[in-house]
């Protein structure tokens, strides 16, 4: 009887994981890949749109720069007029909100208006204040509006409206006492000048009245000496307080 060979024992392979491995690195390393392919689109997509809004504003980016800043010193700068950016928002800066206020302004009106009605504009604690010559605005000794104030006025007037902000009207008048049926003193005739400019705001630019504070002063807060008439014309005034947001309290 012819003898059987003995069957060896099948030897287990210890290195099956070796296989699994190197499909995960391959997998790995084309999901890297596709990652660097991603990137490199979008930095030119970037590119591209940087250059499309370099020729919308005029300018020019500088040279090795990727961050979107304009070089303003372009020749082409002057050919489109950059607008002027919205009222700055609450909680912005006082003196950003005045160079606004000025820029807008001075756009706005045309020299002899801006000459004529306003005096100053200056920051506030609370906004900007912009301070206009009452004598400009009003009849001497009454509250009427002159006829050739009204278009600087509205002017004015559609930038309070615009701002979203409230608005506190100061009326201010000088020492010399007055005395008529209408204004038995300088307490009713700054109160009553003050609510024309609201009234004004109100009805002729719809301005929400709930945004709108007349204050009366009279003679008791003098930016200049009543011994003077230069003094005394500078405190005839009418101050539009535009408040930098409702953090003040009113």
């Amino acid at each position: 009887m012819a003898l059987r060979k003995k069957k060896h024992a099948e030897h287990e392979n210890h290195e099956r994981w070796l296989v699994s491995y190197a499909d995960f690195i391959t997998l790995l390393f084309a999901f890297f890949v596709v990652l660097y392919a991603t990137s490199e689109a979008d930095l030119k997509k970037q590119q591209e749109f940087q250059e499309k809004m370099k020729l919308q504003f005029g300018g020019t980016l500088g040279s090795g720069q990727a961050d979107g800043n304009f070089n303003t010193e372009s020749s082409h700068a002057s050919l489109i007029a950059p607008p002027l950016p919205t009222y700055p928002p609450a909680g912005s800066g006082v003196q950003e909100a005045k160079d606004y206020v000025q820029r807008k302004l001075q756009k706005e009106l045309s020299e002899a208006e801006y000459q004529d009605v306003v005096e100053a504009i200056h920051p506030d604690s609370y906004g900007v204040r912009i301070q206009l010559d009452a004598a400009s605005l009003f009849e001497s000794g009454s509250a009427n509006l002159r006829e050739d104030s009204v278009l600087a006025l509205e002017k004015i007037g559609r930038l309070v409206r615009d701002s979203k902000r409230k608005i506190i009207i100061e009326g201010h008048t000088d020492s010399q006492k007055i005395s008529s049926t209408a204004f038995p003193s300088n307490w009713e005739l700054s109160a009553a000048r003050a609510t024309k400019i609201a009234r004004f705001l109100v009805n002729r630019l719809q301005v929400d009245p709930s945004r709108v504070i007349p204050i009366a002063y009279a003679a008791n807060r003098p930016i200049a000496s009543n011994s003077t008439p230069e003094g005394r014309s500078q405190n005839r005034r009418i101050e539009l307080l535009i408040i930098n947001g409702d953090e003040a309290g009113f």
